[in-house]
């Protein structure tokens, strides 16, 4: 709750970094983080993400111009990959950065990162909504004033996309 109120209080002044722009946030592995197996626990690796997807918002000015134009976001998939694991007390850092739009999402990338080496790989995609309703980044653009155009999305993420759509052919049957 204090990093929305904070962010909220934020959210008006200057952008620092641009859409495409890599945003770092540090942490430290709490004790109430853990699981049993002495590690940092699955589900706050979404809560972290969360929170530094709210801070890139932040950075950029995007969640300003989301905000002003009445518009949210929704994460519609995580795909995570744990490298290495995080340990109590271990200081970490996560990269939040946009890597670009198709017709429908918004796509994420955001690496945990500790002595130089990567833990935790996760992509996301993100559907904004307006008045209730999905709506398209290109509508979300023209609802804020953004109006740039998406980079090329790796092709990690385009053979993430076939999964995700023959994940949902199958459970149509």
């Amino acid at each position: 709750m204090l990093e929305l109120i904070s962010a909220a209080l934020r959210r008006k002044k200057p952008p620092t970094h641009g859409l495409f722009d890599t945003v770092s946030m540090e942490f430290r592995v709490r004790l109430f983080d853990i699981d049993m197996n002495m590690h940092l626990n699955n589900a706050k690796y979404l809560k972290y993400m969360d929170r530094c997807r709210l801070e890139h918002a932040v950075a950029t000015g995007l969640l300003d111009k989301l905000i002003q134009a009445r518009c949210n976001a929704v994460v519609a998939n995580t795909e995570i990959a744990y490298v290495r694991e995080l340990r109590p007390y271990q200081q970490f850092s996560i990269e939040t950065r946009i890597l670009g739009w198709d017709d429908k999402y918004v796509y994420f990338d955001q690496r945990f990162m500790s002595q130089g080496k990567l833990h935790t790989h996760a992509l996301l995609r993100v559907v904004h909504l307006y008045g209730g309703k999905a709506i398209s980044p290109q509508a979300m653009q023209e609802i804020t004033g953004l109006n740039m155009q998406s980079p090329a999305l790796p092709e990690y993420v385009e053979q993430w996309k076939k999964l995700l759509l023959s994940k949902k052919r199958y459970t149509e049957h």
